[in-house]
């Protein structure tokens, strides 16, 4: 990035008053013809020319750029840190440097001088509020000449893309574990995971998708592949991104994303195999993992998660029934009057599932405010009711407390 930039001077205050003395004392001299002035006002004006020769020779080699720490990924709501690089690849040192950057609002810093070949490093406080993709720059680098008579401006116009992901929160009562899991469920001994233990005879309630075909044709009996009972469970988190009305709250959907992150941040920090299914207008999900790849990509998709989508949660969920895995956590935002029927079906399956509900209402009618307050509180525990007897474990995220009452207490970063 050091490389394409454009170069601009313009007179200092100083070298505002020298060529205004430059030009009447030539003024002068020319009224008068005295020999003395003449030589005044050239010398004045040959000092400015002097002035920027040496100027541009100094600023000519100037380079900028800027660089995360190696590793640092930064977390909306949590402060971290940037390197400006600033270096001087000529031979001609320079003089004070004044850098101006947008990180991502105007920031003024400055440098001492830099000398031929030279490189300084300026450290820089970096905050966002909110989740997204942020720009940083452009930037300016400024020198003045030895006398301090033009200043040199240096503009570097590329910037800088920062994705910040969104803010995580401990769950350590969280509803969700690995290894072993109650008989007959999907993901006790026999139907868990990824590593194969051997076969045996089919059993009554055993998922046919595990048939071993070859033993059947070989043998004309049903066998089934069984898995090792230390194979992780692997957990899909589903997000709804329905768009309800004209505008989804911010502070609704901010705290929804939260929560996403924060599941998969427990499942990465627990190596349990994961997968992110977002209920958003593009349909976008991620595979099975559980490596920094896996976690790091499912963030990125939260952090330009977006309102937008058409489907409820249910049926976003029932799309990708065959690919959950043997658990899922399904995040509700929005009027989901059939989300428990499709969470019977997912227990039906054998899937355990955990609900979080987002207490919408309350973001929208602040708590005690009256008789329609006390109606749509009711109505949303009615949901919970219903929720919780389909075989779901719920939890409930209400405004003002929001995600950190789903733990008690919050821890900003990620793995």
């Amino acid at each position: 990035m050091g490389g394409a930039s454009r170069l601009a001077f313009r007179p200092t205050a100083r070298g505002w008053q020298a060529l205004l003395v430059g030009f009447l004392v030539l003024f002068v001299a020319r009224l008068i013809g005295t020999t003395q002035f003449h030589q005044l006002a050239y010398a004045l004006l040959a000092l400015t020319f002097v002035a920027l020769v040496l100027g541009w020779a100094s600023s000519r080699g100037l380079r900028f750029s800027r660089a995360l720490p190696p590793g640092v990924r930064i977390t909306a709501g949590s402060p971290a840190r940037i390197r400006l690089l600033l270096s001087n690849d000529s031979r001609f040192g320079s003089s004070g440097v004044r850098l101006a950057d947008r990180l991502p609002e105007p920031r003024v810093f400055e440098a001492p001088p830099l000398k031929g070949d030279e490189t300084t490093t300026i450290e820089a406080s970096l905050y966002f509020a909110k989740r997204g993709v942020h720009e940083l720059g452009p930037a300016e680098v400024g020198v003045t000449d030895p006398f301090g008579l033009l200043r040199f401006v240096r503009r570097f116009g590329e910037k800088t893309e920062v994705v910040v992901y969104p803010e995580v929160h401990e769950l350590r009562d969280f509803p969700i574990r690995g290894g072993n899991v109650e008989v007959g469920a999907r993901g006790s001994r026999g139907q868990r995971g990824d590593e194969f233990a051997g076969l045996r005879e089919y059993r009554r309630g055993d998922d046919r998708r595990h048939i071993h075909w070859k033993s059947v044709a070989r043998t004309g009996e049903l066998y089934v592949k069984e898995f090792a009972v230390e194979a992780p469970r692997r957990y899909a988190v589903a997000l709804d991104l329905r768009r309800e009305g004209l505008r989804a709250l911010e502070a609704e959907v901010e705290d929804a994303v939260s929560v996403a992150a924060s599941v998969l941040t427990r499942l990465a920090r627990e190596r349990l195999p994961f997968r992110l299914v977002c209920a958003d207008g593009a349909g976008n999900t991620t595979a099975f993992g559980s490596g920094e790849a896996s976690y790091w990509a499912a963030m990125r998709l939260l952090a330009t998660a977006r309102a937008d989508g058409a489907r409820r949660l249910g049926q976003a969920v029932l799309a990708e029934e065959d690919a959950l895995g043997e658990g899922v956590v399904l995040i509700s935002r929005t009027r989901n009057e059939d989300l428990p029927a499709g969470v019977r079906r997912l227990r039906g399956a054998g899937l355990s599932v955990v609900v979080v509900a987002i207490a919408t209402h309350t973001y929208r009618t602040p708590p005690g405010t009256g008789g329609a307050a006390q109606s749509r509180e009711a109505e949303f525990l009615r949901f919970v009711d219903r929720v919780e007897a389909a075989g779901a474990a719920v939890r409930v995220v209400s405004h003002p407390a929001g995600v950190p009452t789903l733990s008690g207490t919050t821890a900003r970063g990620a793995v």
